[in-house]
Protein backbone atom coordinates (compact mmCIF):
# COMPACT_ATOMS: atom_id res chain seq x y z
CA UNK A 1 0.00 0.00 0.00
CA UNK A 2 1.51 3.41 -0.96
CA UNK A 3 1.36 6.65 1.54
CA UNK A 4 -1.65 8.13 0.12
CA UNK A 5 -3.80 4.96 0.25
CA UNK A 6 -2.67 4.11 3.90
CA UNK A 7 -3.60 7.94 4.67
CA UNK A 8 -6.79 7.51 3.09
CA UNK A 9 -7.59 4.60 4.94
CA UNK A 10 -6.91 6.04 8.46
CA UNK A 11 -9.14 9.15 7.39
CA UNK A 12 -12.39 6.88 6.38
CA UNK A 13 -15.40 7.84 8.52
CA UNK A 14 -13.90 11.42 8.93
CA UNK A 15 -16.57 13.58 7.37
CA UNK A 16 -19.53 11.55 9.24
CA UNK A 17 -17.46 12.14 12.69
CA UNK A 18 -16.68 16.21 11.33
CA UNK A 19 -20.27 16.54 10.72
CA UNK A 20 -21.30 14.79 13.84
CA UNK A 21 -19.48 17.50 16.08
CA UNK A 22 -20.79 20.36 14.15
CA UNK A 23 -24.53 19.30 14.77
CA UNK A 24 -22.92 19.35 18.61
CA UNK A 25 -22.11 22.62 18.09
CA UNK A 26 -24.84 23.58 17.15
CA UNK A 27 -27.44 22.12 19.36
CA UNK A 28 -25.28 24.22 21.81
CA UNK A 29 -24.72 27.56 20.08
CA UNK A 30 -27.96 27.52 17.38
CA UNK A 31 -27.95 31.52 17.30
CA UNK A 32 -24.17 32.24 17.51
CA UNK A 33 -22.34 32.19 14.00
CA UNK A 34 -19.48 30.30 12.90
CA UNK A 35 -16.07 30.05 10.66
CA UNK A 36 -15.16 26.61 9.44
CA UNK A 37 -11.30 26.64 8.34
CA UNK A 38 -9.58 23.10 7.22
CA UNK A 39 -8.16 21.73 4.54
CA UNK A 40 -8.07 19.68 1.07
CA UNK A 41 -6.11 16.55 2.13
CA UNK A 42 -9.76 14.49 3.86
CA UNK A 43 -13.46 15.70 3.80
CA UNK A 44 -13.52 19.10 5.20
CA UNK A 45 -14.99 20.46 1.99
CA UNK A 46 -17.69 17.85 1.89
CA UNK A 47 -18.35 17.80 5.67
CA UNK A 48 -18.58 21.84 5.79
CA UNK A 49 -20.79 21.36 2.67
CA UNK A 50 -23.32 19.34 4.31
CA UNK A 51 -23.35 21.73 7.51
CA UNK A 52 -23.84 24.78 5.74
CA UNK A 53 -26.93 23.36 3.82
CA UNK A 54 -28.13 21.66 6.98
CA UNK A 55 -27.85 24.72 9.48
CA UNK A 56 -28.54 27.30 6.37
CA UNK A 57 -26.51 31.23 7.72
CA UNK A 58 -25.30 29.56 11.07
CA UNK A 59 -21.75 28.96 9.19
CA UNK A 60 -20.85 32.63 8.42
CA UNK A 61 -17.89 31.55 6.45
CA UNK A 62 -15.86 28.98 5.03
CA UNK A 63 -12.25 28.78 4.52
CA UNK A 64 -10.43 25.44 2.95
CA UNK A 65 -6.89 25.60 2.45
CA UNK A 66 -5.77 23.56 -1.07
CA UNK A 67 -2.58 21.60 0.25
CA UNK A 68 0.28 21.50 -2.66
CA UNK A 69 3.28 20.41 0.02
CA UNK A 70 2.30 17.04 0.27
CA UNK A 71 3.69 14.55 -2.39
CA UNK A 72 0.78 12.16 -2.56
CA UNK A 73 -1.77 14.54 -3.28
CA UNK A 74 -3.82 14.27 -6.56
CA UNK A 75 -4.91 16.96 -8.72
CA UNK A 76 -8.67 15.82 -8.00
CA UNK A 77 -8.29 16.76 -4.22
CA UNK A 78 -7.48 20.52 -5.02
CA UNK A 79 -10.03 20.31 -8.65
CA UNK A 80 -12.63 23.74 -8.74
CA UNK A 81 -14.74 20.90 -9.86
CA UNK A 82 -14.50 18.95 -6.19
CA UNK A 83 -14.88 22.27 -4.12
CA UNK A 84 -18.03 23.02 -6.82
CA UNK A 85 -19.37 19.90 -5.88
CA UNK A 86 -18.99 20.02 -1.88
CA UNK A 87 -20.42 23.28 -1.48
CA UNK A 88 -23.62 22.76 -4.45
CA UNK A 89 -26.57 25.01 -3.14
CA UNK A 90 -24.08 26.89 -1.10
CA UNK A 91 -23.92 30.35 -2.06
CA UNK A 92 -20.26 31.47 -3.38
CA UNK A 93 -19.79 34.05 -0.91
CA UNK A 94 -19.78 31.30 2.09
CA UNK A 95 -16.54 29.94 1.24
CA UNK A 96 -13.42 30.01 -0.59
CA UNK A 97 -10.23 28.41 -0.80
CA UNK A 98 -6.77 29.55 -0.11
CA UNK A 99 -3.48 28.08 -0.25
CA UNK A 100 -1.47 30.83 1.44
CA UNK A 101 -2.27 31.11 5.32
CA UNK A 102 -1.48 35.21 5.26
CA UNK A 103 -4.61 35.30 2.96
CA UNK A 104 -6.77 34.34 6.26
CA UNK A 105 -5.90 38.08 7.56
CA UNK A 106 -7.58 40.00 5.54
CA UNK A 107 -10.22 37.68 5.28
CA UNK A 108 -10.81 37.52 9.03
CA UNK A 109 -10.67 41.12 9.15
CA UNK A 110 -13.42 41.40 6.24
CA UNK A 111 -15.87 39.10 8.59
CA UNK A 112 -15.18 41.46 11.53
CA UNK A 113 -16.77 44.70 9.73
CA UNK A 114 -19.50 42.23 8.24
Amino acid sequence: MDLGGFLKSLTQGTQAYKTGEMDRLHDHLPKRKVVCVGDSTQNDPEAYGEICRKYGGWVKKVFVRKVTDVGEMDDEKNSPERFEKAFKDVPRDVWQTFEDPNELYAAFDALKGA
